[in-house]
């Protein structure tokens, strides 16, 4: 009995020792993961002009993942945008920075999210922004519908504009927009004739179509070429300015450190007494609105006879000439000084040829804007961007509507890019790139 029971102990424990052992406790699955990294590490622009950066990701453990990108951290006058916005991680996307007149000089980091399915993750890059030495901006015109049925006329042009006769809306604006920053365009002086007009109730759509492109918008301020208005009405406009189309990133023009972009149309003073008139009735204006609202604008006048001998022309900002029957005006040795090219002008029911007149050419056009670019003048005009009544549009026209002589320049789309633009793109202004 127990010889038996012993030797069934026996191979009870033989048969334990070489059972198999018991399975290790699975391993935790690994978690999806990945990671961000930026190049270059530091970029350079020029306000008023892009800059771009490579976001790259990986897949650092698990399965590849969609991962959301977004850039934080921007500095006023700085926009910025991905593209593709969300990626498979292990791929790369594009990120334009866009930084329009308003950035002011200086460093700052960019930061660059990426959002997965369970974490996010952060890398970083630099954002050096320069002063620009020169602005190219262009006279723009937001009158339309309205202004195409006029004076018997309908359209009230010479030529047949590539869009039609469009109206004025932020898809039309941000078309235009990516027109002229394609000229090296980064400032449109846009008319503005008050409060409640029918330009004022256009400037919504301009704010909006440029919105987050870096291209700005400065008023030409309209009311001084039809009278006279006094100091406390210029600067309740110019304050209605600020506060109805800035704000946080907002278009309009603002130079660091010297306020408001603002563009006078003076056109009555023909005489150095009316100028020096406006030029005080502007300075008291300018006081007014920093006293009543601590605002600035950079007060910018247009020329007239004897305008350096005022007593005040030299607290003003900088200085231009609105002729667009003239092919080019220099005024780029004065301080704030302008150099201005015009591609032609011929006014809507006048005979071609018939003065003033200025007659469509591209070669003269391309060495205008080459001396312009080489003037160094800080601000360098193109009159106009859209300013079809007087013809001195140079955005895209597919012919004229009659009455020009064989030979007329009357088409130039280039396939529907503006040869006048594309003759400002191949000149750029030195120093514009980063």
């Amino acid at each position: 009995m127990f010889k038996r029971l012993a030797v069934a102990a026996t191979v009870l424990v033989a048969a334990l020792s070489t059972a198999p052992a018991a399975s290790a406790a699975p391993r935790a699955a690994a978690v999806d993961d990945f990671s961000l990294t930026v190049t270059p590490a530091a970029v350079t622009a020029v306000a008023g002009y892009p800059a771009r950066l490579t976001v790259r990701t990986a897949t650092t453990s698990g399965a590849p993942q969609p991962v959301a990108l977004r850039v934080t951290g921007l500095p006023a006058g700085v926009f910025a945008a991905v593209t593709p916005a969300t990626v498979t991680s292990g791929a790369s996307a594009t990120v334009t920075v866009q930084t329009s007149v308003s950035a002011r000089a200086g460093t700052f980091t960019l930061v660059i999210e990426g959002v997965g399915a369970t974490l996010r993750h952060q890398a970083s890059g630099r954002l050096s922004v320069r002063t620009p030495s020169a602005v190219r901006a262009a006279f723009y015109y937001p009158w339309f519908p309205e202004a195409w049925n006029q004076r018997g006329l309908n359209p009230y042009t010479n030529y047949l504009p590539s869009r039609g006769a469009y109206t004025v809306n932020e898809t039309v604006v941000r078309d235009q927009v990516a027109d002229m920053r394609y000229g090296g365009i980064t400032v449109g002086i846009a008319s503005w004739f008050g409060q409640g007009t029918t330009t004022d109730r256009h400037w919504p759509a301009l704010v909006r179509g440029a919105r987050d492109t870096g291209f700005a918008w400065a008023p030409y301020y309209e009311p001084e070429g039809r009278g006279r208005p006094t100091p406390d009405q210029i600067a309740a406009d110019l304050h209605y300015l600020r506060g109805t189309y800035g704000g946080d990133r907002s278009s309009l023009a603002v130079l660091p450190g010297r306020g408001m972009v603002v563009f006078v149309y003076n056109a009555h003073d023909l005489t150095m007494a009316d100028g020096c008139e406006t030029v005080d009735r502007w300075i008291r204006a300018r006081t007014l609105l920093q006293q009543l609202w601590g605002e600035s604008i950079y007060l910018n006048l247009k020329v007239f006879t004897g305008y350096r001998g005022c007593a005040g022309s030299v607290t003003v900002d900088g200085w231009h000439q609105y002729a667009p029957a003239r092919a080019e005006s220099d005024f780029s040795g004065v301080p704030g000084g302008a150099y201005t090219v015009s591609p032609g002008f011929w006014k809507a029911g006048t005979t071609y040829g018939r003065s003033p007149f200025l007659a469509r050419n591209l070669d003269r056009w391309r060495s205008g804007v080459a001396r312009m670019a080489a003037s160094g003048a800080f601000w360098q005009l193109v009159t106009t961007y859209n300013e079809w009544g007087e013809g001195t549009s140079v955005e895209s026209s597919v012919g004229c509507r009659g009455g020009a002589p064989a030979g007329t320049l009357c088409d130039w789309s280039d396939a529907g890019r503006s040869d006048f633009i594309t003759a400002l793109h191949a000149a750029p202004l030195p120093g514009s790139s980063g």
